[in-house]
């Protein structure tokens, strides 16, 4: 019988990345709130008009990415590519701009994109991220840019550099649209097919190509700060100012417009050159026009998201893995129920602990409490047992005592 095995593009996390994958969201969920976030949910599909308009249709992940089906009503479903749309959705179809002036979320997930599979990218893929609606200041901006740098710095990653942009809002960037069609057309037939396509529905998006040709071509294009408005422009001044207070160092790239039609006015990512052509660690930026283009509502956002598989390479194996506080060895049968009960109060108790189910040599015992990586070993006779006792063993001293049950607690702690 042919053994079915996972589907290309996606990848089972278990082991040691289990353990990495546990402690990067939850160092993310635990960071993120001391900043005023709350954890949010959203189905893992949605109706595909809501990437559609959200997303944008010109992108590369509606015309090419999605995974997009009818349901058995008949109706187009696409298992969701980002988080944002989902999040704005849900926002306004539950009116929470009516609850409260600034809502904060946190979110963690899978996200599904018809990608070619390599490493750092996969079809399916795990996002963190952070959206902040109903705050227009400048000063966001960059508390948000700051808090995902400190976020990686803290949880081990450096090497790092921020780089943002500012693409303005919807008449800055038509404006800006002419005069980048007019630097583009002699070159079109030059450029690769997919920057023929973009500018016909979203000329920016020439600029994010990642073919060298196009690259080159497009060195000495119009630069798209030279159009902002002069509030855009001290919008995009506070930004800067701001994250120098936050001790943020950046690096201004006018080319760096992101990959999604939402996007208007501040852009960032945080790059590293450790992940070859992957090497996008975080990005994100403000979208104002995202929930009026889902709901009609003139309410400013900001927000980001970060590959989770991506934080995993660059952590390797330098993260903290939760040890085992206790592995109980039992000795003979007529200790057993002793042994399973002693053990069942420990972990209610909070410690982690480790027991077998079988009959074992103390020499077999001690062989895979080392291998579990406990940090303490109760073991238990029948002489311990109905002196009412047990003997602690301290696996990193290696030192070893004699213990009253009820004591056992106490002395853990």
């Amino acid at each position: 019988m042919k053994l079915i095995k996972a589907v290309r593009g996606t990848k089972d996390i278990f082991g040691d990345d289990g353990i990495k994958y546990d402690y990067v969201t939850r160092a993310a969920q635990e960071f993120f709130s001391n900043y005023g976030y709350t954890m949010i949910k959203t189905p893992i599909f949605e109706e595909t008009d809501l990437f559609k308009r959200g997303v944008g249709e010109g992108t590369d992940i509606v015309e090419k990415e999605m995974y997009t089906f009818k349901d058995r009503g008949e109706r187009s479903i696409t298992l969701r590519p980002e988080g944002t749309a989902a999040v704005v959705r849900c926002y306004l179809e539950n009116k929470i701009y009516a609850k409260e002036e600034t809502s904060r979320f946190f979110y963690a997930g899978s996200m599904f994109r018809y990608e070619r599979p390599q490493a750092g990218r996969q079809r399916e893929f795990n996002q963190i991220g952070v959206e902040v609606l109903g705050e227009s200041s400048p000063i966001l901006d960059a508390e948000v840019i700051a808090m995902g740098f400190s976020f990686l710095d803290k949880i081990g990653i450096t090497d790092l550099e921020v780089t943002i942009n500012s693409v303005g809002e919807k008449e800055t960037r038509v404006r800006y649209r002419e005069s980048l069609l007019s630097f583009l057309e002699p070159i079109k037939e030059e450029l690769c097919e997919d920057c023929k396509m973009r500018m016909e529905k979203n000329p920016l998006r020439v600029l994010d190509c990642k073919v060298e040709k196009c690259k080159t071509l497009t060195a000495d294009a119009p630069i798209i700060t030279d159009s902002l408005s002069q509030e855009e422009k001290e919008h995009y001044e506070t930004v800067k100012k701001y994250l120098t207070i936050f001790q943020v160092k950046y690096k201004e790239d006018p080319r760096l417009v992101r990959g999604l039609d939402y996007y208007s006015s501040t852009v960032y990512e945080i790059v590293t050159n450790k992940l070859g052509s992957q090497g996008t660690v975080l990005g994100g930026g403000r979208y104002d026009n995202l929930l009026k283009q889902l709901g009609d509502k003139e309410i400013p956002a900001f927000g980001f998201a970060a590959g989770v598989e991506r934080i995993m390479m660059l952590l390797g194996d330098e993260f903290p893995k939760r040890d085992l506080d206790i592995y109980v060895a039992w000795l003979g049968d007529e200790t057993k129920e002793f042994a399973f009960k002693l053990a069942n109060d420990l972990r209610l108790d909070g410690k982690t602990v480790a027991i077998d189910y079988n009959t074992k040599a103390m020499k077999a015992h001690m062989k895979k409490a080392d291998k579990v990586g406990a940090k303490n070993v109760v073991i238990i006779g029948d002489e311990e047992m109905n002196k009412g006792v047990v003997m602690l063993k301290d696996f990193i001293n290696r030192t070893q005592e004699e213990i009253k049950v009820e004591d056992l607690k106490k002395i853990l702690k």
